[in-house]
């Protein structure tokens, strides 16, 4: 796999954006030939070993955004995890948001839907990184795009490692 950057594509200059945007897509392919990001957190589960031969349930995944898990040392790096959804929205609850947001305030239903998508990454990242034997991950980030006009994408990446 080519290394993602650390970074949001949204903080760099325009073509820094477009070379960031373009690493992450040029790893898809090798992304999604990965069982448990094609069948999900299921296949991840149940193909998942560590060096006990236990697999780590997702869920036990430690998650940081710093390069260390406080009160943990790093023990080994396994390699980046990845966890991706695309959602979409519900048309008819768009209605709803597009005349609440003439008249200002929060559009209740997009941040759920938000919520509920960032979710889903990154119980898929921590799937990924217990299939590859991790019981952590370091350096996590979130990106967002929008796929097309109603659906967006969250992708939550980070390095699998394995902490003591």
């Amino acid at each position: 796999l080519k290394p993602l950057v650390t970074h949001s594509a949204r903080s760099l200059p325009p073509l820094g954006a477009m070379a960031t945007r373009a690493a992450v897509a040029a790893a898809w392919p090798q992304l999604l030939s990965r069982p448990c990001i094609r069948a999900g957190i299921g296949a991840a589960r149940a193909t998942a070993t560590s060096p006990t031969g236990m697999a780590p349930e997702p869920a036990s995944v430690m998650l940081a955004t710093t390069e260390q898990i406080p009160g943990y040392t790093i023990k080994e790096y396994k390699g980046m995890a990845i966890g991706s959804t695309v959602r979409t929205k519900d048309m008819t609850k768009d209605i709803t948001s597009a005349v609440r947001a003439v008249f200002g305030g929060e559009l209740p239903h997009y941040t759920q839907l938000m919520a509920d998508t960032r979710e889903e990454a990154i119980g898929r990242l921590q799937a990924h990184a217990a299939s590859l034997g991790a019981n952590g991950v370091v350096s996590l980030r979130l990106t967002t795009s929008n796929i097309a006009a109603s659906a967006s994408e969250v992708m939550a990446y980070g390095t699998a490692v394995v902490v003591e």
